[in-house]
């Protein structure tokens, strides 16, 4: 078998799907006890953080000057898609070494429209709340509100966590949208969230699909 053969032969076997072992369906019992045996790690799509590291990263490999506000609005600007957000930067960086232009917003604002023309609306931290209030079926008002229902804190959690991922708002302007909330009450909010998604595959499937919907 090729997993024999590669595992005898200490080669690196690197397997991905979009479940966990245990959940493939018709994976047979010894196929899935041998994937069980390695490092088991999901993986997310980038959040904003992440975007702005891997520009950061890769202006620095290609000796671009990148300031943070243009990364900032380029990582806010893409997709999940790290390609995507890769092709930002390197046509701008062609645009300004071409045209001895510096790296600002107004260059970025430039280069990039006609790129980003569909993409020229930032959903909106209060229209992430509408939508997730809608579709977990809880009001706006109780998403902003200091209530500690069950039903009501992972809505809200969700929320905070795709305002987080989907808007280039900082922490406390995401907790002044959830009724003044603090910056830290955000953070561990995703922290939360991040972590649920790592243990329930159905949670991080509801919350993709929301996520890519509100993209789009």
């Amino acid at each position: 078998h090729t997993f024999n053969t590669l595992y005898e032969s200490h080669k690196q076997i690197v397997v991905t799907s979009d479940k966990f072992p245990k959940e493939i369906p018709g994976l047979e019992e010894r196929l899935r006890s041998r994937f069980e045996w390695g490092l088991i790690a999901d993986i997310q799509p980038p959040d904003m953080e992440t975007k702005q590291a891997i520009l950061k990263m890769k202006a620095e490999q290609n000796k671009i000057s990148l300031p943070e506000e243009v990364a900032v609005f380029l990582a806010s600007a893409s997709s999940s898609n790290v390609r995507e957000l890769e092709g930002y930067l390197v046509r701008l960086g062609a645009y300004a070494s071409l045209t001895a232009t510096p790296i600002n917003m107004e260059t970025a604002r430039k280069v990039l429209k006609d790129i980003l023309v569909e993409r020229n609306r930032e959903i909106s931290v209060e229209e992430i709340i509408k939508r997730v209030g809608a579709h977990f079926n809880v009001k706006v008002t109780d998403l902003k509100s200091p209530k500690r229902l069950k039903a009501v804190v992972l809505p809200r959690q969700i929320a905070m966590y795709l305002a987080r991922q989907l808007t280039a708002s900082s922490y406390p302007e995401i907790g002044e949208r959830f009724g003044g909330k603090d910056h830290s009450t955000i953070i561990h909010a995703i922290r939360k969230v991040e972590k649920l998604m790592s243990e329930n595959f159905q949670l991080r499937q509801t919350i993709e699909m929301l996520k890519n919907n509100m993209s789009n």
